[in-house]
């Protein structure tokens, strides 16, 4: 399991199952400004579990080549926003439709270059929502919360032999570093 560090006005803490914890604990109301990303990229394949911690929760969750571009969630190369109910697909800052329902779990994959976006609360039996290939490379988990307090939990692991984790990079963790 790789893990999550705390960016701009958020909080990260240990969860007892090995995933993280991230909440907006700064920053204005409704402002992508809240940002969190993992300590190492996978460049091999990978799954992400999110699940939404709080019902009235906006956050953009993803993987990116480049998690310390900004606070915000226009970096973000292949994302989910979990907002009012609703699962909705970006892709390089482009909304992907259509909007669906959201059951309060998210999870993106890499298989080979093959990225899927599912929503259920266990992968096995989650409903596929898009597929999109050619994504290779390191990517690292990366997140955007816009509302006070909202929070999330993730999962971010390699599948397999092939999810080799990078090194470290050096990330912006907040205002006057």
């Amino acid at each position: 399991m790789v893990a999550i560090v705390a960016g701009a006005q958020t909080m990260v803490s240990p969860l007892p199952d090995g995933g993280w914890r991230v909440e907006k604990t700064g920053g204005l109301e409704n402002d992508y400004a809240a940002a969190a990303a993992s300590a190492a990229a996978i460049a091999g394949d990978f799954i992400i579990k999110v699940t939404d911690l709080t019902s009235s929760n906006s956050v953009i969750f993803g993987v990116s080549t480049n998690p310390s571009a900004n606070d915000g969630f226009s970096e973000i190369d292949f994302s989910v926003q979990f907002h009012g109910g609703y699962f909705y697909v970006y892709e390089r800052g482009t909304f992907v439709p259509p909007a669906r329902m959201q059951d309060g779990t998210a999870w993106i994959t890499r298989t080979g270059g093959e990225l899927r976006y599912h929503i259920g609360p266990t992968l096995a039996g989650a409903t596929l929502a898009r597929s999109v290939s050619g994504v290779t490379g390191a990517l690292w988990f990366d997140c955007s919360i816009a509302r006070m307090g909202g929070a999330i939990a993730v999962r971010f692991e390699p599948d397999g032999d092939s999810g080799s984790a990078r090194a470290p990079m050096r990330l912006r963790i907040g205002i006057g570093e």
